[in-house]
């Protein structure tokens, strides 16, 4: 018994589109830390370079 083509071409198209959405996933989680250190080291700035203590 020899396995269907369509089969193999299934699980092909799963595991490229399972390997796409983890690595969106982790780009999109990448930029939001990104983000959020950059905004945390401008609001650090402004701290350090202000007149009143």
């Amino acid at each position: 018994m020899k396995p269907s083509p369509t089969s193999k071409r299934g699980q092909t198209i799963l595991e490229y589109t399972l390997v796409l959405s983890m690595t969106l996933g982790i780009l999109v989680t990448l930029g939001f830390f990104i983000y959020v250190f950059k905004e945390h080291g401008g609001r650090i700035l402004d701290l350090v370079s202000s007149d009143r203590p």
